[in-house]
This record gives structure tokens, C-alpha cells and sequence, in this order.
């Protein structure tokens, strides 16, 4: 239900004022803020679900499958949403990219820097990532292979610039005490 605003809000209850009803009313940040928190945590609940399940072998392949379309479908409702043409250029692209990372994974979560290499890579230097604390916190690190990439993938799919390799299956770089700075490659166009 909307309020006079256009806002989610409950609906009244006989005998209160609507100023009271009001209340409830979030603003358009928190909002974000709850449906992230809220989607973050049915991603971590059937990812463990799933290594109760079938193991962590399984989980981390369903993951890394799921994280690709999720990532494909994002970007493209992203771009929709943004109205704009796919990227032509390396500064384009990149652009894009930190848009969908301010937007799905913004600062707190995920906190990094994109620079271009050439016409057809970038390197990504994510100086915090809320996976690597999230699955650090909840013990799973030693098995949980990183499905970020996959989800990049997903992004460069919805794009039509698919990568020059498929992401690789690797534990986090950070786990690892590693720097986690990968360089993505997109396809050369065919000559």
C-alpha cells in the first residue's frame, strides 16, 4: 500500500489517524538498505541450506550457476533502467561496472577501484568485500569458492562482451591473504 507520497506505508488501522500510519514509512535509503540486507541474507541462507544438503562441492557449483543468470539479469534491468545503449568502449564499460557495483554491492559492502588496462581489460581492486566477511564470520571459508567473478560474468554476458576466459573455481583471495585484484578480459571482437 502507498501513502499520499507514493511511499510503502501499512495500511491504516480502523480508528488510527493516518499520521500515525505515516510513521511507518521508510525512506527511499532504507529502503535499499532492507531489501539489500534482506536479499543478502536469503542468498547466504540457501547457499548453506544447500551445503547442509548436498555438500560443498555442490553448493559452490549451484552458487557460481546461480551468481552468472543473477548477474546477467541485474545488469540488464540495469541498463534498462538507466536507459542506455551497451558500452562500445573500455571507459564506457567501466563506468558501467562501478555504477552496478554502487548500486547491487554499494560502499559499505563492497568498497574498490576499476582502472582500465587497455582496449579489452580492467582490473578491479576490491579493498573491502562483504563476502570475504561474511563467509570469514560465518566459517565457511576454507570451502566456499568466490562466485563474485561469476556474477561479473553474468554482467558481461547481459552486455554481449563476453570474457576471454571463464572465471576460474578459486577460494578467496582475501581468505588466502591475498589481495583480491583481478584482471578482467573481454573477447576481442572477431576480425
Amino acid at each position: 500500500m502507498t501513502n499520499r507520497t507514493g511511499r510503502f506505508c501499512f495500511p491504516p488501522v480502523e480508528g488510527v489517524s493516518e499520521d500515525v500510519s505515516g510513521a511507518l514509512v521508510l525512506s527511499n535509503e532504507q529502503e535499499k538498505e532492507l531489501l539489500r540486507s534482506c536479499w543478502y541474507s536469503h542468498d547466504a541462507r540457501w547457499y548453506m541450506a544447500v551445503v547442509r544438503e548436498f555438500g560443498p562441492e555442490t553448493a559452490n557449483v549451484l552458487n557460481r550457476r546461480v551468481c552468472r543468470a543473477l548477474g546477467e539479469a541485474e545488469m540488464r534491468r540495469l541498463v534498462k533502467a538507466l536507459d542506455i545503449a551497451a558500452p562500445t568502449t573500455m571507459q564506457e564499460l567501466v563506468k558501467l561496472i562501478e555504477a552496478a557495483f554502487r548500486f547491487f554491492a554499494p560502499p559499505p559492502l563492497t568498497e574498490l577501484e576499476i582502472r582500465v588496462i587497455d582496449d579489452y581489460s580492467y582490473e578491479a581492486w576490491l579493498k573491502r568485500c562483504f563476502i570475504h566477511e561474511n563467509i570469514t564470520k560465518a566459517g565457511i571459508a576454507p570451502f566456499y569458492i568466490c562466485a563474485a567473478h561469476d556474477r561479473i560474468q553474468g554482467w558481461h554476458d547481459a552486455l554481449g562482451l563476453p570474457l576471454a576466459e571463464l572465471p576460474p573455481a578459486l577460494l578467496c583471495s582475501k581468505v588466502q591473504g591475498q589481495e583480491c585484484r583481478p584482471v578482467i578480459a573481454i573477447q576481442p571482437p572477431k576480425a
